[in-house]
């Protein structure tokens, strides 16, 4: 049975990925800072509680990851206060400084010990799941894209490295996902103007993000599928980049 590991598993997408690949044969062991008894299908996986904002957590993780990995998911992420709305005024030193850990730092430096410590001869595809936000930043998501577009640079630095050492690292670009609190905020609006979801969501897109060319949510299944897709490409897909953000094809880079 191959194994895999889903960095960011306690919710949301990566919660579907964790339970998606454990349905479809693999060993799955999924980390996340949120309690195992919040965890969705935390039954069908190995939940391991692994806070990345919290320094200190990563040393003891990675002594534990002896047998290693013939897939990683990188999926966890902090989006800050201000691209939330929660916050007022610029981000301070210190927020900045934890999203960048969070979203890159710590990241880099996961990603890049699990693949140095695989066992010999054991073949990783590792996908490091990222957001089209860093083509589209402005006031209230720069700070987040930032962040996210320094893991991009980063995960091409993995993939240089680990290019002719027995792995694979790709990027997952993801536009707008039916995550819980999007979901929510959306069924109110509906309710709010007597009309369907489809179509409050149809009109969010075409408002908030005009160079999408969707009428739906990217589906978290649609994202399963595109995972399974890079790992079976094999080296074929090191330094590879899947967009499943929305955009038209036709857009210039």
């Amino acid at each position: 049975m191959k194994r895999a590991l889903v960095v960011g598993a306690s919710h949301s997408l990566g919660a579907h990925l964790a339970r998606g690949l454990s349905e479809s044969g693999w060993a799955v062991v999924g980390t996340g800072r949120r309690p195992a008894g919040e965890v969705p299908y935390a039954h069908t996986f190995d939940y391991v509680h692994l806070d990345l904002s919290v320094p200190g957590q990563l040393k003891p993780f990675l002594d534990r990851q002896d047998e290693g990995y013939d897939l990683i998911v990188h999926n966890a992420v902090s989006y800050g206060r201000t691209y939330r709305g929660q916050g007022t005024g610029e981000p301070d030193l210190a927020e900045l400084e934890t999203l960048f850990r969070v979203n890159a730092l710590v990241p880099y430096q996961l990603l890049h010990d699990l693949l140095a410590a695989r066992p010999a001869g054991r073949f990783c595809s590792c996908v490091v799941v990222n957001s089209d936000a860093i083509y589209h930043a402005n006031r209230r998501s720069g700070p987040y894209a930032a962040s996210k577009a320094a893991l991009r640079v980063l995960t091409t630095a993995l993939a240089d490295t680990f290019r002719s050492g027995g792995a694979s690292v790709s990027t997952l670009l993801l536009g707008p996902l039916p995550d819980p609190q999007k979901l929510t905020d959306l069924g109110r609006l509906a309710e709010r103007h007597s009309t369907g979801t489809a179509e409050v969501t149809r009109a969010y897109l075409r408002k908030a993000h005009p160079s999408y060319v969707i009428d739906e949510l990217i589906d978290f299944e649609a994202c399963l599928r595109s995972v399974e897709y890079l790992a079976g490409l094999g080296r074929a897909a090191n330094g590879m980049v899947c967009r499943l953000d929305g955009g038209s094809s036709g857009s210039l880079l």
